[in-house]
């Protein structure tokens, strides 16, 4: 689980005067793990990317840069086994962050990720870099958190961290290419998307459909009455619930995951198309309805937004939505398998 700190008040109290604020919060862990379902092939590249392991320095320790045709990650981690995987799964995790959204154009620069081996570097070089905002993000126990348009984790063993590294690089994937914010519950639930990371060998694979984690989350949301109304869920962010329970936290980011699958295969894949359009639009600075000035729409967000927008690109009301969106949660627990008595 992740322990949410009282600094990240200061982003809500941010968010509640001016709307999104550049610096980007990811707080996560709750759906981290090796689910028990096979390996889909269908998503996840097809060839080893071309990774290169370099020799860095990092406050004159030896170090490593990882070095990929979109990617550099500046790593303390030292076990060039595991820094080939990363590359391996930063390329293999971008391509499905584009097979999501094929119509946003590529970057023409590498973009930066820093992956410590320990929290105390990590911690450290978040006081260097983050000034003021430190005191936020050095409230998070397990997870990672992107600035602008580069991530910053710690190493949590491999599935952890591979986890956590395809997640935040939803976030810096949409920094890097967003010039409009889209609403903040549904970047989680996309994100949350990629978390649940397989291996065919050497080369990485994604279900968008599983993820364990989340869905265990989501049923004790179900069985507990504790599913926000989605004219609520639109609205919100993550510092909206960092003075909730661990179980109301867990329940909101699994939230978000649900509705996010369900614009990717609920309905037949009626909703896919639209959620296609969005983060077209959110890429070329024309989102229906972001409510703020283009220059300043990547740093703000207007929570009044969220539900015309749907509205509009999912060519319903929020409540015909709401129903749909109910009826596929209920679906996906109601199919969910039993746990692993024996671990895994």
């Amino acid at each position: 689980m992740v322990a949410f700190g009282t600094g990240v008040l200061r982003i809500a109290a941010k968010m509640r005067v001016r709307g999104f604020p550049k610096l980007l919060l990811l707080l996560l862990l709750a759906g981290c793990g090796h689910s028990p379902q096979q390996v889909d092939s269908r998503g996840g590249p097809r060839a080893l990317a071309r990774v290169r392991v370099e020799p860095w320095t990092y406050q004159g320790e030896p170090a490593r840069r990882v070095v990929t045709p979109h990617y550099v990650v500046y790593a303390t981690v030292t076990n060039d086994d595991f820094l080939e995987s990363i590359g391996q799964l930063m390329e293999g995790a971008l391509a499905e962050y584009r097979r999501l959204a094929p119509d946003v154009p590529e970057s023409d620069r590498p973009m930066e990720c820093y992956l410590f081996a320990t929290r105390p570097q990590w911690a450290s070089f978040t006081r260097q870099k983050t000034g003021e905002d430190a005191s936020i993000y050095l409230q998070i126990n397990r997870g990672g958190y992107t600035v602008r348009d580069w991530y910053v984790a710690y190493f949590l063993g491999d599935t952890g961290t591979f986890c956590v590294a395809s997640h935040e690089g939803f976030h810096q994937f949409a920094a890097r290419h967003f010039r409009t914010r889209i609403p903040p519950f549904l970047e989680e639930g996309i994100a949350c998307l990629f978390e649940d990371v397989t291996w065919d060998g050497r080369l990485p694979r994604w279900d968008l459909s599983v993820n364990y984690g989340r869905l265990a989350a989501l049923r004790r949301a179900v069985e507990a009455g504790g599913l926000l109304p989605l004219d609520d869920l639109v609205s919100m962010h993550a510092g909206q619930v960092i003075n909730r329970t661990s179980a109301e936290i867990a329940g909101f980011y699994a939230q978000c995951w649900g509705f996010a699958r369900f614009l990717w295969e609920g309905e037949g894949g009626r909703y896919r198309p639209a959620l296609q359009r969005i983060l077209k639009d959110a890429a070329d600075g024309s989102l229906f309805g972001s409510g703020v000035p283009k220059l300043s729409a990547a740093i703000y967000w207007n929570p009044k937004s969220a539900k015309p927008m749907l509205e509009h690109y999912l060519e319903a009301d929020l409540p015909t939505i709401d129903r749909q969106y109910r009826e596929f949660l209920t679906q996906l627990v109601g199919k969910m398998p039993s746990p692993n008595p024996g671990g895994g």
